[in-house]
């Protein structure tokens, strides 16, 4: 009802005139079981009155509403009085409502558009998910660089040829792309990588007739060669105290870096942890399907349950979804994307004046962890079982970054003679 968001009888009465008049009053009901501030509902839906009156004045019904008519308001009557800032959004919220409720055209559908490339994608998507079982991040990244291989394809054979797909073709886009950023280590092996993955799908649909992943150049990567980023256990312990618990925010924030620290869980765990994920009585953390496609147990030492409960009893918001962490601004629900774990971790890292990166903070708390328990004489088996590894190998990186271990098989300063 609009009197949620106004009490002037003279604002509610010219709310209700026009075609959208009796469609106003569920839009306020909307936006407020949706948690937008109420600041934020009052300025929708006074752009939605603008709107209405617009449609009233010109004899518009409902049915010729759509992102042309809305754009054409804008431009004629609100940035002529400056009020432009934040109009756009406004009319998103607007013009979805509306297709909710039916009463205007949906959008087009993507699919009519959709090219070649497109087609092949998502099937490409299908496989990586289905067959191969990665993340859904994985996918969207091994896709994005799908689409950079095919449309340099179409470029060279002006059109989707993929049976045409040589091995000289193949080396030659490896070098183009691999020298597109040059400073960087990790690219060419991403590079190389992608493209593999792309003709080992395209080979099992049968649309290349030879194993042509075969001809994608090794890039030289030496074993253990990278030294993780890392920050001293102290260090974390201090990111993690100074966050403040006694906002709702503040226990959410909290819990999340303790499952990060603690716990080793990649952003992916924390974003689909569920409540169900969670047995209380023993005390443990079953992660039922993870990057290494076994599950994970995981003990819940008494400081990350406490902290999880903490959260789930006195800050998260009463709502219909089984993930543990949600969002606390609207619109309510999960956090859905993995970078926004990483978001959190990095707001908080700054905060404390430790210097990353967006994409890299949380996984900066699970290095660290993995160091920490190195540093301590915590069997590789064991870390790399906490960490979800499905080879040793992956984990014995971090013996690199022993320093405990090294110091004490450091050889003494040889004595200098002064004579």
């Amino acid at each position: 009802m609009l009197e949620l968001y106004f009490s002037s009888p003279t604002r509610l009465k010219q709310l209700r005139r026009g075609p959208l008049a009796s469609h106003l009053d569920r839009l306020a009901v909307e936006l407020r079981q949706a948690g937008y501030p109420h600041g934020t509902g009052a300025s929708i839906l006074s752009f939605a009155g603008q709107f209405n009156a617009y449609l009233h004045q010109h004899r518009l019904e409902i049915s010729a509403i759509d992102e042309a008519l809305g754009h054409r308001f804008i431009e004629e009557e609100l940035k002529a009085v400056g009020a432009y800032k934040g109009v756009y959004n406004m009319l998103w919220h607007l013009l979805g409502y509306l297709r909710r409720q039916g009463l205007i055209a949906p959008l087009p559908d993507a699919t009519e558009a959709m090219t070649p490339i497109d087609e092949l994608l998502i099937q490409y998507r299908q496989h990586l998910k289905q067959v191969r079982g990665l993340t859904e991040s994985s996918c969207t990244s091994f896709v994005r660089l799908a689409r950079r291989f095919l449309a340099w394809h179409v470029d060279r054979h002006h059109g989707l040829a993929v049976g045409h797909i040589d091995g000289p073709e193949i080396l030659e886009y490896v070098s183009y792309a691999c020298a597109l950023f040059p400073d960087s280590r990790s690219w060419p092996s991403t590079v190389t990588t992608s493209t593999r993955s792309l003709l080992r799908f395209l080979r099992w649909q049968q649309l290349i007739a030879h194993d042509l992943d075969r001809v994608v150049p090794p890039i030289p990567k030496y074993r253990l060669s990278n030294v993780p980023k890392h920050l001293p256990w102290q260090q974390i312990r201090t990111v993690i105290d100074s966050v403040d618990a006694v906002t709702t925010v503040g226990k959410r924030d909290k819990a999340i870096l303790l499952v990060l620290a603690v716990l080793g869980l990649r952003n992916h765990d924390v974003v689909t942890l569920e409540l169900t994920h969670i047995d209380w009585h023993q005390g443990l953390i079953r992660l039922p399907q993870t990057k290494s496609r076994r599950e994970r147990v995981l003990p819940m030492p008494q400081e990350v349950g406490d902290a999880i409960a903490d959260y789930v009893l006195h800050g998260r918001p009463p709502l219909a979804t089984p993930y543990v962490f949600v969002r606390h601004r609207a619109p309510f629900g999960p956090l859905e994307a993995p970078i926004n774990v990483s978001t959190i971790a990095y707001k908080h890292l700054k905060r404390a004046g430790v210097r990353a990166t967006v994409s890299g903070s949380a996984h900066l708390f699970r290095f660290s962890l993995a160091t920490h328990l190195v540093n301590h004489g915590t069997p590789i088996k064991e870390i790399a079982d906490m960490l979800g590894h499905a080879s040793i190998d992956t984990t014995a990186i971090y013996t690199k970054v022993d320093v405990t271990h090294l110091a004490d098989v450091a050889l003494p300063l040889p004595e200098v003679s002064h004579d």
